[in-house]
């Protein structure tokens, strides 16, 4: 965590002469937190990240009057070029804001969840759980859009829930930076968490309110995870029916390789049971697949998602953040990747297995392209070998 009252720890230099830049102010951006300044030298107007969230890696500073940025080139794109056109084009709108104060604090760790994209709200949400249990003298802050406070743990002090969609999510909001700069004065000391993209360590029945899978069910349960925004369906394939409009029909084919692909587990385990669900009900399953998917995401019908999850002895899905809670709650995970998408190894997947023996075997990632018949003799593996395999691994204290 980074103290930012009563003094802000920031360290950095004017990116014009490399003079050592002092007397920072905060700015509340929104998922940025961010510093402002004046180089005693060259006088040029200095903002930048704080190192929290993705700024810990990918810290930009900007020169608003030159129009300049700079830092990290990779991820100009989508992370400091927007940054650099919201803070020229503030939103001055009013902005609902709802403060719960669940317990008063003098000194506070402020964990600032919003963002532009579920996944990546989510991941800094979970570093929430190492706050509430190894710094209890602080009081933990949580600010959420409002599509995430139904994960926030108890234990917090406050949760402070914006009204910010997530399209809107790298916006500025001047009304979120005067919020959260009123609000830190009822506080003696104030850090910022540094917010993780990838923490670990972290038990997601705390944040769902649903358990993880049981291993002791008879009866396996399969489920796939729907989404209709990137589906299983050639790449190239998927570009021309876009661009011709015809998306649709990557949804029928879609539909075809899962019935294709459960087909074949069915005939292999016939003991198995089958579901589908996640976004998007366009397309139909025959009477054997359970259909459990849903037009919207809401409190209720992410709890009733997560309980199938947690019921599914295997869940098999598109690489995305769909991925996330599948992974964390059913018992293993199939995650099948697009050629384009390797780079991004891991980051879908919530690993609540801490042997890394277990969780190779629990957690396995297949290219896309690889045929059903293979994936499906994966899954079925998967399911049978499990048993043994755990028995083979335990080691008993000696």
């Amino acid at each position: 965590m980074i103290e930012v009252k009563p003094d802000i720890q920031q360290q950095s230099n004017c990116p014009h002469c490399k003079t050592p830049l002092k007397d920072y102010n905060l700015i509340w951006q929104g998922m940025h937190v961010l510093t402002a300044s004046k180089c005693i030298k060259c006088h040029a107007n200095i903002i930048e990240d704080l190192k929290v969230g993705h700024g810990r890696n990918f810290s930009y500073q900007v020169d608003i009057e030159k129009n300049l940025l700079f830092g990290d080139e990779a991820s100009k794109v989508w992370l400091g070029k927007p940054l650099i056109e919201s803070l020229k084009n503030p939103k001055n709108q009013e902005l609902k804001i709802t403060k719960e104060i669940i317990k008063t604090h003098k000194q506070v760790i402020i964990l600032n969840c919003i963002d532009f994209l579920y996944g990546h709200s989510l991941l800094k949400l979970l570093n929430a759980q190492k706050y509430i249990d190894k710094y209890p003298e602080y009081g933990l802050v949580v600010i959420v859009q409002k599509f995430m406070r139904w994960m926030v743990p108890s234990g917090v002090a406050e949760i402070w829930t914006v009204d910010i969609p997530l399209r809107e999510g790298r916006s500025y909001y001047l009304k979120f930076h005067e919020f959260v700069s009123q609000e830190i004065q009822r506080f003696d000391n104030v850090c910022v968490s540094k917010a993780y993209s990838h923490p670990k360590d972290f038990d997601i029945s705390r944040f769902t309110g649903v358990p993880q899978h049981n291993f002791t069910e008879e009866l396996p349960k399969i489920t796939f995870v729907w989404r209709e925004d990137r589906v299983w369906v050639n790449n190239l394939l998927y570009r021309v029916l876009k661009k011709l409009g015809l998306q649709t029909i990557s949804l029928f084919i879609q539909n075809i390789k899962i019935i294709s692909l459960f087909t074949y587990i069915r005939y292999l385990l016939p003991s198995a049971k089958f579901k589908i669900t996640g976004l998007g009900s366009k397309t139909k399953f025959p009477s054997w697949i359970e259909d459990g998917r849903v037009e919207k995401f809401d409190k209720d019908t992410e709890i009733k998602i997560c309980k199938i999850y947690s019921d599914s002895r295997l869940v098999i899905g598109i690489h995305g953040s769909n991925m996330l809670l599948p992974s964390a709650h059913a018992g293993m995970t199939i995650d099948l990747m697009p050629k384009d998408r390797w780079g991004n190894f891991a980051q879908d997947i919530l690993y609540q297995e801490k042997d890394p023996r277990f969780a190779a075997f629990r957690y396995r990632y297949l290219p896309i392209s690889l045929q059903r018949n293979q994936i499906a003799e994966i899954a079925v593996s998967m399911i049978t070998k499990y048993p043994n395999f755990i028995l083979d691994m335990t080691v008993e204290e000696q």
